[in-house]
C-alpha cells in the first residue's frame, strides 16, 4: 500500500508545474511477443488383421489349354502379388500357365477393389448370379457373392492374358459348388 501512495505522489507531482516544449515524451515501454509452441499429437490404432478365409468351396470342371491343373502357392508366384491377391485375410489359389506364371487366381474374402473399368456382364456361377468384365491390361475378372454375404462369401477370379472371352466362359459354366 505504502509503494502504491509513493508511486501516486510522484505521479502527481510531475503532474503539477510548469511545461515547457523541450519536455520528452514520457517513454513507452513494450514487452516482447510471446510465442506458444505445442507438440503434435500422434495417434496410433493398431487394428487385428481379418482371420483368414477358409479356401472356397468350388471345384473347376475344366481350365483353359494354357493352364496348368497345378496350383501355386501365392508365395511363390510371379510377379508379386496384385491388387486382387494381396488382400489381407483372403483366401487365394493361383493356377499357372506352361511358364509358371499366374493364369486364373481364385480370391475368397474379398469382391474386385474397384470399380470394373470397362462394360461387364452378367454371369452363372454355380447357379449364383455374377459379373464378369474385362480390364484395360488384358485381364478378365469374374465377381459374385453368396448369402449371408458376410467377408468370407465374397469372391474374385482373375484371368491373366493372353485371355479370350470364350475361356472366361467357359471356365466359368464349368464351376461347381461343393461343400465347404
Amino acid at each position: 500500500m505504502r509503494v502504491l501512495l509513493a508511486v501516486a505522489t510522484v505521479c502527481a507531482a510531475c503532474s503539477v508545474g510548469t511545461s515547457s516544449p523541450e519536455t520528452a515524451a514520457p517513454a513507452i515501454t513494450t514487452l516482447p511477443e510471446t510465442t506458444v509452441t505445442t507438440a503434435p499429437t500422434t495417434t496410433t490404432t493398431t487394428t487385428t488383421p481379418p482371420s483368414p478365409c477358409p479356401p472356397a468351396p468350388y471345384r473347376f470342371g475344366s481350365l483353359p489349354n494354357r493352364v496348368d491343373a497345378v496350383e501355386m502357392d501365392l508365395e511363390e508366384a510371379d510377379p508379386e502379388p496384385d491388387e486382387f491377391t494381396s488382400i489381407g485375410g483372403t483366401h487365394t489359389r493361383i493356377w499357372v500357365d506352361g511358364d509358371g506364371l499366374p493364369a486364373i487366381a481364385l480370391v475368397r474374402g474379398s469382391l474386385p477393389p474397384r470399380e470394373f473399368p470397362a462394360e461387364r456382364g452378367e454371369v452363372d456361377v454355380a447357379g449364383t448370379r455374377g459379373v464378369a468384365g474385362p480390364y484395360p491390361d488384358g485381364r478378365w475378372v469374374v465377381a459374385w457373392f453368396n448369402e449371408p454375404g458376410d467377408r468370407c462369401d465374397l469372391y474374385s477370379m482373375v484371368f491373366y492374358p493372353p485371355v479370350a472371352p470364350t475361356e472366361v466362359q467357359q471356365t466359368i459354366a464349368d464351376v461347381v459348388r461343393v461343400a465347404g
